[in-house]
């Protein structure tokens, strides 16, 4: 029975001797796939640091890039100064969206089989065109597409003979440069000094402005209220020349420079934003008693609608002023908004001073420090228009740039606002006087170039071109390969084709986001493989301790088994 137990032993170690060691087979093999896990990601990785993009770089209106899109180069905007940069193939026709294809076919512009141009094009047409071939056609499929905004598809429609040009088939090149960037000093100094080359006139034909103007001129002598009933009134301004008010002053306001200058009001035409910035204006008002807050906050009010409305403000798609991109015009109303509520709540009591003059001069030095109405009793009221003009820009600048760009306005202290224009080195964009700057002008003139090229060269069929067009990935592959060219406007008024690099605006950069990514995904896999790679090694090392301990007992058993034979045969012998 021994003999048959030690057999028995010797059977079962040997079994699972061989087990063990198979196992350890397996996880070498693993451990060897881990390092060739391992050696892959680290390649991968190696070749990311060499990721390229391409971007937009926006020279002419901010100092940012952009990453390249179809979109940004086939839309009209600023950042393209409202031109297209035409995606063509190999043979010069342009690539189209699928929208933009769609559009293209109903309009009768292009054959749908073959992308070539039909006859009889190159024409305006009428207010009504849907399908002749017509750039009011292309216009109305365009919009039936989704691929332009109704409200400018009917304002270019409106602009009727004088929006239609040979633009991009050698007519006349228009003057898009829309927007100047300049340093706040700058900026200031401009408004200071820009002059109005030529009378302006409104819709009526009347001059609002005479050569000769400053275009940022601020002449609170022309300020009108509309009251209840919808009429216009003047506000009423005191003729003293020194500080002080009295009965005879009832509802009228004053205007002081720095704490005790008066300014008359045959000196207010023509004053200047820019004076209004670097000085101490203050407005006063002397009430009758009869809700006399209400009535100094649409004064107030008014003085910030005039201020915006100079800046660009309601600007009725006119590049004017700060008004230069849509952005632009959507952070002038934010911040319009945000400026017009400081002058909400209850006036910043200044304290009763005894009589009229002490609690005007106590009103303008509190004024100063604020950013909101002040109010010491005596029917008195005061608003700092250079403080509530400096919380205007910060108000948009915050809106262009963000919550994050460190300015704020505190409504109770201009010591603990931070304004935009104490940052000497921040560009504005401001609209280039005498250049081409209504916006329904622009987007006409992009969209005449688009479709005289489209007349001329017609569009690529490639209905697979067309779908992957709009990938920004395609694109910039696209683009790099040689498969696909950029058509530019040359200074000839003509278009021509070329590679991306002959772009001034399109560039390869290295691709930072992507290296980035690539870093994090190699981490994350390094990190998992290094977890594996530890795991097999302790699996490794409890079998080799069990092979070890196996083996020892092996050759225990076998030596048993030997020892039961050779008695047996010594035993019988």
């Amino acid at each position: 029975m021994g003999l048959a137990a030690s057999q028995a032993r010797f059977l079962a170690i040997t079994s699972r001797k061989l087990n063990c060691e198979f196992q350890s087979m397996q996880i070498a093999q693993e451990k060897l796939s881990v390092t060739r896990d391992l050696q892959k990601a680290a390649q991968e990785y190696q070749n990311s640091l060499s990721a390229t993009k391409l971007i937009w770089d926006c020279d002419t209106v901010d100092n940012d890039v952009y990453n390249l899109s179809y979109d940004l180069m086939m839309k009209p905007s600023a950042i393209n100064e409202y031109d297209p940069y035409l995606i063509t193939d190999t043979k010069g026709k342009i690539v189209l969206s699928e929208s933009m294809w769609n559009a293209a076919v109903a309009a009768g512009i292009i054959d749908e089989k073959t992308g070539n141009p039909l006859g009889g094009l190159l024409k305006m047409g009428s207010a009504n065109s849907v399908n002749d071939g017509s750039r009011n056609a292309f216009l109305y499929q365009l919009g039936y597409q989704n691929a332009i905004d109704p409200s400018t598809l009917n304002s270019i429609v409106a602009l009727g003979d004088r929006g239609y040009t040979n633009s991009g088939i050698g007519g006349e090149i228009v003057d898009k440069t829309i927007a100047t960037i300049m340093n706040t000093t700058a900026f200031i100094n401009t408004m200071q000094n820009q002059k109005y080359d030529n009378d302006i006139k409104d819709a009526n034909g009347n001059v609002v402005h005479k050569k000769g103007d400053l275009v940022y001129g601020f002449n609170l002598s022309d300020l009108k209220l509309t009251d209840a009933n919808g009429n216009s009134q003047d506000i009423k301004f005191s003729n003293k020349t020194t500080l002080g008010l009295n009965n005879d002053d009832k509802d009228k306001c004053i205007l002081t420079k720095n704490d005790t200058s008066v300014v008359t009001p045959s000196q207010f035409a023509n004053m200047s934003l820019a004076d209004i910035l670097t000085g101490k204006y203050v407005v006063s008002y002397y009430g009758n008693g009869a809700d006399d807050k209400s009535e100094f906050t649409k004064i107030a009010t008014k003085l910030l609608d005039e201020m915006a409305k100079i800046l660009g403000k309601d600007a009725g798609g006119e590049a004017k002023g700060l008004n230069v991109t849509s952005q632009a015009n959507d952070c002038l109303n934010i911040a319009y908004e945000f400026t017009k509520s400081l002058l909400n709540g209850d006036p910043i009591n200044t304290g009763e001073r005894g009589n009229i003059y002490k609690d005007l001069q106590g009103d303008i030095s509190s004024a100063n420090e604020t950013n909101a109405i002040v109010s010491g009793g005596n029917n008195t009221y005061s608003i700092s228009i250079s403080n509530l003009l400096n919380a205007f820009l910060t108000n948009f600048v915050i809106a262009m740039e963000g919550y994050d760009c460190g300015l704020n306005i505190k409504r109770d202290s201009k010591k603990d606002s931070n304004y935009i224009t104490e940052y000497l080195d921040y560009n504005f964009q401001l609209a280039t006087e005498g250049a081409v700057v209504e916006r329904d002008m622009l987007n006409a003139d992009f969209y005449n170039q688009l479709y005289n090229q489209l007349c001329t060269n017609g569009a690529s069929t490639d209905a697979i071109k067309r779908q992957k067009i709009t990938d920004n990935n395609y694109l910039a592959h696209a683009l790099k390969n040689g498969q696909l060219f950029v058509s530019t406007l040359n200074s000839d008024g003509y278009f021509y084709q070329g590679p991306y690099t002959m772009s001034a605006h399109i560039a390869e950069v290295k691709d930072e986001d992507a290296i980035a990514r690539a870093e994090a995904e190699y981490n994350t896999t390094k990190s998992k493989l290094n977890y594996k790679e530890e795991t097999l090694e302790i699996e490794m090392k409890n079998l080799d301790t069990e092979i070890s301990a196996l083996t020892t007992e092996f050759d225990t058993v076998k030596g048993l088994i030997s020892k039961s034979v050779e008695k047996v045969f010594t035993m019988f012998n």
